[in-house]
C-alpha cells in the first residue's frame, strides 16, 4: 500500500502545533515572571501603546511570511488579552493576601438593613474581619467616623429607581471626610409579615421613604394601605417582629427577614427589574490610588449666579477628553437661589491632567471641594 502523503503533511501540522502550544506555555510563564515585576515595582498592568506597536511589527512581519494583517491581528489580539487576564488575576490574588486584618464599618442600621448589606460586601472583599456599628441617621453614620469611633461610613448615594438622595449631598458638603470607595448593590424589595397573610388583609406597610418611593407602582395598586416611615428598612422590620400583628408588613431584604424571622409575602416589588442602589465609603484620610487601577475622582462645585458657568466648566472636561460618568444639581440648603453641582470623573487625581483640570474650574467657580479619588467600581453583586 502506496504512503499517504495527506497523513505525512497532518503528522507535519500536529508537529508544529505542538511547538506552537509549548512556545505559548513558555510565553505564559514569562507573563507571569513580568506581572511579578510589575506588582512590585507598582507599574501599570496594560501598556496599550507598546501593544499597539507590537502588533504593527507582528503584521509586518507576517506580510512577509504570506499571512494577512487580519489573521495576524485576530490571533495576537487573543493572546495579548489572555496575557492580560493572567496578570489581572496575579494582580487580585495579591490583593486578597494583603488584606487588611480588620476594620470598623458605620451603617444606617439595624443590621438587615441594604447599608449593612453594602457594609458587609465591601468589608468581605477587602477586609479579613469586620466590625459593624449601627446608626439610626446618616448624620450619625457620618459624625461617628469623624469622631474615630468607626473607620468606615457607608452611605447610599443613589438609586436607579428613586434618583440621588439629597440629604447626602448636604453631608457630603459639610463632612472633612473623604470618599474612598464604592459598591453597587442589586436590591431586591420584599413584602414581609410574621406570617402569611392574604395583601388585602395587610393594614399597615412600614419601611424607609426610600423603599416606598422605588416600589411606587406596586404601593399604589393597594390604596387603603397606610404608610408609616421608619429611620430604615431594618428599623421597620424589626418593629412589625415587635408589634406580632400579622396585618402589619415591611418592606425589606431577604436578609433581612432571616435576622427578623419574617416570612416573604411578595418579591421584585421595584418600579424597574434592575434596581440597584450605589453606595459610597468614607474616611478620614483620602486614598492614592495605583495608576494601574482604574479610578475616579468625584468633586462638588458651586457656579453662584455667574450665567454659563456650567456650561464653562463642561467645556473644560471636553477639551480635556476627560469622561464624565455623573453630574447632578441640588438645591443648597438655606439658600434657594444657588445650586451645587456633583461630579464622577473616570480619571485619577494625582495626575497631570486632572490638576490642571481642577485649576481651570476653580478659576471660573464660587468653590471647589474634592469629595475624593478611589478605585471605580465595575462588579454589581447580586444579594439574594
Amino acid at each position: 500500500m502506496p504512503n499517504n502523503p495527506l497523513l505525512v503533511f497532518r503528522d507535519q501540522i500536529n508537529n508544529i502545533d505542538k511547538k506552537i502550544v509549548q512556545l505559548l506555555s513558555e510565553r505564559k510563564t514569562l507573563v507571569l515572571k513580568i506581572a511579578k515585576s510589575k506588582i512590585k515595582n507598582n507599574q501599570s498592568i496594560r501598556d496599550i501603546e507598546r501593544e499597539k506597536k507590537m502588533l504593527q511589527e507582528l503584521i509586518v512581519l507576517g506580510k512577509k511570511n504570506h499571512l494577512t494583517a487580519e489573521y495576524i491581528t485576530r490571533l495576537f489580539q487573543l493572546i495579548i488579552e489572555e496575557s492580560v487576564s493572567t496578570q489581572k488575576k496575579m494582580l487580585q490574588k495579591f490583593c486578597n493576601n494583603h488584606k487588611k486584618n480588620i476594620s470598623n464599618f458605620s451603617f444606617l442600621g439595624p443590621k438587615g438593613s441594604y447599608s449593612h448589606i453594602a457594609a458587609c460586601e465591601y468589608a468581605n472583599q477587602n477586609f479579613k474581619t469586620c466590625i459593624t456599628k449601627e446608626c439610626t441617621t446618616f448624620e450619625e453614620v457620618v459624625i461617628s467616623v469623624e469622631n474615630n469611633e468607626s473607620d468606615y461610613a457607608v452611605l447610599p448615594i443613589e438609586n436607579t429607581c428613586s434618583g440621588y438622595i439629597n440629604e447626602i449631598f448636604y453631608l457630603l458638603k459639610k463632612t472633612n471626610l473623604f470618599i474612598i470607595g464604592e459598591i453597587s448593590i442589586l436590591i431586591d424589595h420584599c413584602l414581609l409579615s410574621i406570617q402569611k397573610v392574604e395583601l388585602n388583609k395587610i393594614k399597615t406597610v412600614y419601611s424607609h421613604p426610600q423603599p416606598f418611593q422605588q416600589c411606587s407602582n406596586f404601593i399604589k395598586k393597594f390604596p387603603k394601605w397606610k404608610i408609616k416611615y421608619t429611620k430604615s428598612t431594618a428599623d421597620a422590620m424589626k418593629k412589625i417582629s415587635q408589634y406580632n400583628d400579622p396585618r402589619n408588613a415591611a418592606l425589606g431584604s431577604e436578609i433581612g427577614s432571616k435576622i427578623y424571622g419574617l416570612n416573604i409575602l411578595s418579591k421584585n416589588l421595584a418600579n424597574q427589574e434592575k434596581n440597584i442602589t450605589r453606595f459610597i465609603l468614607l474616611n478620614r484620610n483620602p486614598i492614592e490610588v495605583s495608576k494601574k487601577i482604574l479610578a475616579k475622582t468625584t468633586l462638588i462645585f458651586s457656579t453662584g449666579q455667574e450665567l454659563g458657568a456650567l456650561a464653562k466648566v463642561l467645556l473644560i472636561l471636553q477639551e480635556k477628553k476627560i469622561i464624565m460618568k455623573k453630574l447632578t444639581s441640588h438645591t443648597i440648603y438655606k439658600n434657594l437661589w444657588e445650586e451645587i453641582f456633583y461630579i464622577d470623573i473616570e480619571a485619577n487625581l494625582s495626575s497631570t491632567l486632572m490638576q490642571e483640570t481642577i485649576k481651570k474650574i476653580e478659576k471660573i467657580t464660587k468653590f471647589v471641594k474634592i469629595l475624593g479619588c478611589y478605585p471605580s467600581e465595575k462588579i454589581i453583586p447580586t444579594i439574594p
